[in-house]
């Protein structure tokens, strides 16, 4: 069986926030860091009067950056801005810079898709600025589903599996179950769809119920934890860590 996905927070001692993230499935290896809020030098014109400025920068490992990394920066900046709180106090006419390396698995091509990276990319993002304490209104999971040509649904695709693929989908909820983003490659039909979503809301969820506050109360998902889960818990596996001085003391 292969294993869930791997993350650390806080890996960069010169950041104001870092994680890294690896996904089993495809080998995708991301390292991010943020910096928030900072000042954004030479773009005043660009700068919100009222907001914060979402700026996301994907750097291939041994490639330069192009068409591809443009293209997927702006799905991220579209995606995130919609959790980050940039109206709270500082955060105004200044920066939340997001920087995000790919540093192993499969590389991409000129031209090729990012959609295998993108749930990576946006994991690694939520829990790069969760370490930097940028407010957010919630978090997010993401995943991607891969409908081979039998019309049967992949979860955990393997690059190989992507390639062979007649569509691939990466959806991402909201800690309160909510599609924040869905990317579609491929030809598929509108049950295909509706079927992917129900599993994509499974594998991020699990069999979810939602509680008092409005949030999902998470249970386990057939064999794995919901990916929402996974983010909740290396946070507070962090948190556990850098406090077990106090714990022990108290």
């Amino acid at each position: 069986m292969m294993g869930g996905p791997i993350a650390s927070l806080h890996p960069l001692s010169r950041a104001d926030g870092s994680a890294s993230y690896k996904c089993p499935s495809t080998g995708s290896n991301v390292l991010g860091s943020v910096n928030a809020p900072v000042e954004l030098p030479g773009r005043r014109d660009a700068l919100k009067p009222e907001d914060a400025t979402i700026e996301v920068f994907v750097k291939p490992g041994t490639a330069p950056s192009g068409v591809g990394e443009r293209y997927v920066e702006g799905i991220l900046r579209g995606a995130l801005s919609r959790i980050v709180l940039g109206r709270e106090k500082g955060y105004p006419r200044r920066g939340v810079v997001i920087t995000l390396a790919i540093l192993g698995g499969e590389s991409i091509g000129r031209g090729g898709s990012y959609l295998p990276l993108l749930p990576a990319l946006l994991h690694t993002s939520i829990l790069a600025l969760l370490s930097a304490s940028v407010p957010l209104s919630m978090s997010l999971s993401a995943t991607m589903l891969a409908v081979n040509p039998s019309g049967e649904i992949v979860r955990k695709p393997s690059i190989t599996d992507a390639r062979a693929a007649a569509s691939l989908h990466v959806l991402a909820f909201t800690s309160k179950g909510h599609l924040l983003l869905s990317e579609s490659e491929g030809r598929f039909n509108f049950d295909t769809w509706d079927k992917v979503y129900e599993n994509a809301l499974a594998v991020c969820h699990g069999t979810s119920t939602l509680s008092s506050d409005g949030d999902v109360a998470m249970t386990e998902n057939m064999d794995t934890q919901p990916l929402e889960g996974f983010v909740r818990d290396t946070v507070e596996d962090h948190i556990r860590a850098e406090y077990a001085w106090k714990v022990d003391a108290a």
